[in-house]
């Protein structure tokens, strides 16, 4: 028996990510609000869009999942796919500090469709942007492998969110997602990506204010040309531009637009296992904090291994390096011991089917990012997630979702140094009632440790959601 919902249903969470009061997760995709689990990759820092449900951040293959535990696929497929979810989350820490908690229950309703061309049951786009990543993306967004001549994608949903205690914060965010792809006979391929975003950094000190939150419009564009020259010998070549724009005037220092180039080699060492060069060079532009402006590069070597129909693994292991426009912010860094002009850049992610109804997923990041506070200039970012999955019964499914992520602040000279430890334990049941109806109810803990003891935090929640897919 399979199970249709996660691919809808989970694009009906597809935004609860903006929400930021918790870590959403999904089933099958990498969110970071408050829905349903994955959290493969996802960023810490609350700006990072959801995607839809049937999708990860992870660059890792698809396809080492069984059919007896896939349990989100549509027979048939289809051209168009609404959906709406529901969401009940009560949390005793609303805004994630230290003491003085407030505690709050959150009514989130979440309505969209998707459409796609041609017909299909899971959602082929997983992009999920982080407002602190150079370029909008933490991890590279996994390649689309449709091999029709002409393929085409949209989604677009909204989460109106209702809080019963804390009214003031009642609003609604909103996701606009589209992919377009042309394949030629000769290995030629064309694809267009963009992704509009209206969200809301999630709630704690040094980020979103009860009095003030951050809300922000971002959009992400790219664009490629992919050759595939020998059976054994391919090409990319990749444009990408990320805009980003704070509402609140007191939130401009972190408005800016990046542009990318990319360039990819992959050689095909085996059906199963190919190997890559990336190089990206990635330009940082501010709007008003202009000293902040600076130009990155990124050298990758890599490996993709789809050995069994039990385990994959993708490997990037590289160099960031990064240089400022104004000369003054580069001889501060030169000569400061806490600020890095470079660092260890790297993405894992490994998927392992233990038997037909266990399985593990991993991931493991480190890179500089953008700063999101006024005393820093940069932070470094080390992070790690594992899930476990357990189908208990054809309906029932039982998730762990466990999640760590160190952020290094670069601050400026004079100001306190800033180590944050974070962490999260999600454990939640799922059950299909029909192939177009599932529940779930999780719970989540979330705790933040930081050199700063401002920046300290625990959060407990407990939430329920009834989501329909067609």
């Amino acid at each position: 028996m399979k199970f249709p919902l996660t691919v809808c249903c989970a694009a009906s969470f597809l935004l609860s990510n903006t929400l930021h009061v918790q870590e959403a997760l999904s089933n099958s995709i990498d969110l970071s609000s408050n829905s349903t689990g994955n959290m493969l990759l996802a960023s810490t820092t609350a700006p990072v869009t959801d995607m839809p449900m049937g999708q990860s951040a992870s660059p890792l293959p698809e396809n080492i999942v069984s059919s007896d535990a896939d349990l989100f696929g549509t027979p048939g497929g289809g051209y168009i796919h609404p959906f709406i979810g529901i969401e009940g989350l009560y949390t005793d820490n609303v805004y994630n500090v230290d003491s003085d908690h407030t505690s709050d229950f959150l009514t989130t309703i979440s309505p969209g469709v998707w459409f796609s061309l041609p017909s299909r049951k899971e959602v082929p786009l997983a992009l999920a942007t982080n407002n602190t990543s150079a370029g909008g993306l933490q991890a590279a967004l996994p390649e689309y492998e449709g091999f029709d001549r002409v393929n085409a994608y949209l989604i677009g949903g909204l989460n109106y969110k209702d809080y019963s205690k804390e009214s003031h914060l009642s609003d609604w965010t909103a996701i606009v997602q589209g992919l377009f792809k042309y394949n030629l006979r000769n290995g030629l391929s064309f694809e267009v990506v963009d992704g509009y975003t209206r969200g809301e950094d999630r709630y704690d000190i040094g980020n979103s204010r009860p009095d003030d939150p951050r809300q922000f419009d971002s959009n992400l564009f790219s664009a490629d040309v992919d050759w595939l020259f020998t059976e054994k010998l391919r090409a990319k070549i990749e444009y990408s531009n990320y805009f980003l724009n704070y509402d609140a005037t007191l939130d401009e220092f972190m408005d800016r637009s990046d542009n990318a180039f990319a360039l990819y080699g992959y050689y095909n060492y085996s059906i199963k296992t190919t190997l890559f060069l990336e190089y990206e060079f990635i330009d940082i532009s501010y709007d008003s904090a202009e000293l902040k402006d600076n130009q990155q590069n990124f050298f990758y070597a890599g490996i993709n291994w789809d050995s069994t129909s039990k385990t994959a693994f993708t490997l990037k292991v590289g160099y960031q390096y990064r240089t400022y426009d104004n000369s003054q912010v580069e001889d501060a860094v030169d000569a400061s011991d806490h600020i890095n002009n470079d660092a260890l850049a790297l993405e894992f992610a490994f998927q392992y089917k233990v038997t037909d109804k266990t399985g593990l997923r991993l991931g493991v990041f480190h890179k500089l990012e953008e700063t999101d506070t006024f005393n820093a200039l940069d932070k470094t970012v080390f992070g790690g997630t594992l899930r476990y999955e357990q189908e208990i019964t054809q309906r029932i499914q039982a998730i762990c979702d466990l999640r760590y992520e160190n952020a290094d602040y670069g601050t400026y000279s004079g100001e306190p140094e800033r180590d944050d430890h974070r962490y999260e334990i999600r454990p939640a049941v799922q059950y299909v009632f029909k192939d177009w109806l599932m529940a779930e109810v999780a719970y989540s803990y979330e705790a933040r440790n930081s050199s700063d003891e401002f920046y300290d935090y625990d959060t407990n929640s407990i939430s329920f959601s009834l989501n329909a897919a067609l």
